[in-house]
């Protein structure tokens, strides 16, 4: 038995096409629709929200006091927080500074030019003056 393959045109006619023209149309019109829909489907609707009264707001945030530094520079001038202080008012001048604070911590930032006996006695002036928690300084304060 032997079979044969029909050629395109001997017996049966033309080969076949599929028609594909109807089918892109049809695609095309479904996609037009689509574009005019979308925006239409969007869900918008205006709120109007009522403003904030200052009343509200939560307070601001407790900000930290700044540090309570005594500086002694090459020439032994003292100075408290930026201003010079005789040696001799630190120990009145001191305890009203160190009332007010919460933090009882007094920084201490000698040059290193000023004389090892000036800095021991400031530190002991200090101590006289209340100050129970003297932290030394090693870097520069910013001036």
């Amino acid at each position: 038995m032997a079979f044969t393959a029909p050629s395109g045109s001997s017996k049966h006619g033309n080969p076949p096409n599929v028609n594909i023209t109807p089918l892109v149309d049809v695609a095309l019109v479904v996609l037009i629709i689509f574009m005019v829909v979308a925006p239409m489907l969007t869900k918008t609707f205006w709120l109007n929200l009522p403003k904030k009264d200052k009343e509200d707001t939560p307070p601001p945030a407790n900000q930290p006091e700044p540090p309570l530094v005594l500086t002694l520079n090459a020439q032994g001038v003292v100075k408290l927080n930026q201003t010079v202080v005789p040696k001799t008012d630190l120990p009145t001048r001191l305890p009203r500074m160190m009332a007010s604070r919460k933090s009882k911590v007094l920084y201490f930032d000698a040059h290193d030019g000023a004389s090892y006996a000036e800095a021991v006695e400031v530190m002991d002036l200090a101590r006289r003056g209340g100050a129970r928690s003297i932290a030394m300084l090693t870097d520069k304060v910013a001036e």
